[in-house]
């Protein structure tokens, strides 16, 4: 082989080698790029699985919920829910209201009304106005014989509930039915049915005639 073709074989071995150089630097990744397209494939899983287990997140209603509560909270009404520690107000209208339902509602009706011929009506009745150490005392004893109620007399019995409902519960019902269907008396206060229980003793139904001494408004 003569010298010429010796460096001319030496070129192309160069030259071959410059090129398998560049072509490796050319596909050569370094880490910071792997680095950056994992973040970025990350990222798009990410927004792949809110997408889909997302629970149908709607922004608009959390904003309009949490408007409503907020409104709620700066008139008084707190957001809703009772906080820890918190206890509900006690209504003694509603708790007399399940009292009646449960001792009262079949004779007086769930509308106050009464039964025809039978039992009187409580609703706009003068008598439900009346004192309520007089109430107290029909309610603990009960009532028989004629009474005249808006105008209609009846004349039956209403049996004594003194043994069955203690005196909280005895002025509970009556603040129910006093403001109840019309009705705009004042509540009454388990005081008064604790004197009248003391006062009545045991003793059998009231009449008209016998609840005179109380027979006030």
């Amino acid at each position: 082989m003569t010298e010429d073709q010796s460096n001319f074989k030496s070129s192309e071995e160069v030259e071959d080698s410059n090129l398998v150089s560049l072509n490796d630097k050319n596909t050569f990744i370094s880490p910071e790029t792997i680095g950056y397209l994992a973040i970025v494939f990350s990222i798009i899983l990410a927004v792949i699985y809110l997408a889909r287990f997302s629970g149908g997140f709607d922004s608009n209603e959390y904003l309009e919920s949490s408007s409503i509560a907020s409104e709620m909270a700066n008139l008084g009404g707190g957001s809703g829910t009772a906080g820890a520690g918190e206890v509900a107000a006690f209504d003694p209208v509603k708790e007399g209201k399940k009292i009646y339902q449960t001792n009262c509602m079949a004779c007086h009706q769930v509308n106050g009304q009464g039964m025809v011929g039978a039992f009187p009506p409580l609703a706009e009745s003068e008598w439900v106005a009346k004192n309520p150490q007089l109430l107290a005392r029909i309610v603990l004893a009960g009532m028989q014989g004629p009474i005249m109620v808006k105008g209609t007399g009846y004349n039956s019995i209403m049996a004594p509930l003194g043994s069955v409902l203690n005196d909280e519960k005895i002025a509970h019902v009556l603040t129910y039915v006093r403001q109840e269907w019309g009705n705009t008396s004042g509540p009454v206060d388990a005081a008064v049915v604790a004197e009248a229980r003391e006062q009545t003793g045991q003793r059998g139904m009231w009449t008209v005639e016998e609840l005179k001494p109380w027979d006030t408004e």
